[in-house]
């Protein structure tokens, strides 16, 4: 049996900036950015293990989130939710029909549009998103634990101006 440590998160961030910085990258971008995928990528580890627990796949999470988001929780096509969810509209209507059949999504006729039809949230479905956010808030602040409130809200801000800068790049 080996005697070295386990290796923590992050020894493994320190690691891989250490090989960027070693092949040319700048070590303050690569220390952010290595950071922040190794905290996503646990993250979802987590979120994956999470609704496998509560018995709906990353898809169908990303079904019900995008309903709850709706404004005023307003119905949304089966194409929507495929271009939402990045996924070809034949796999959405496969993903529907199962979570239509665990009532978490009703459908519905488009009174507007007799040809196309409007996905809706039900309870059930609104009762399972409540459930995993409050189950996913819980972990995000122990995440989060090892900061003050205003070292959590001054991170949030920087993170927000991160991907404001996003959104006007062109990448």
């Amino acid at each position: 049996m080996s005697g070295a440590a386990k290796r923590t998160e992050l020894d493994e961030v320190r690691r891989a900036v250490a090989a960027f910085v070693a092949a040319g990258a700048d070590e303050s971008v690569q220390r952010v950015v290595t950071a922040v995928h190794g905290l996503s990528r646990r993250l979802n580890q987590w979120y994956d293990h999470q609704l496998s627990d509560l018995g709906i796949s990353a898809g169908e999470w990303a079904v019900l989130g995008e309903l709850a988001r709706s404004e005023n929780w307003t119905p949304l096509t089966p194409s929507q939710l495929a271009a939402a969810a990045n996924v070809a509209p034949s796999s959405m209507t496969h993903r529907l029909d199962g979570m239509v059949q665990r009532d978490l999504i009703t459908r519905m006729p488009d009174p507007s549009n007799r040809t196309r039809v409007l996905v809706e949230l039900t309870d059930a479905g609104y009762q399972l998103y409540v459930a995993a956010i409050r189950d996913a808030d819980l972990v995000e602040s122990d995440v989060l634990g090892s900061l003050s409130e205003d070292q959590v809200h001054q991170l949030a801000g920087l993170l927000e101006q991160v991907i404001a800068g996003l959104d006007k790049a062109d990448l």
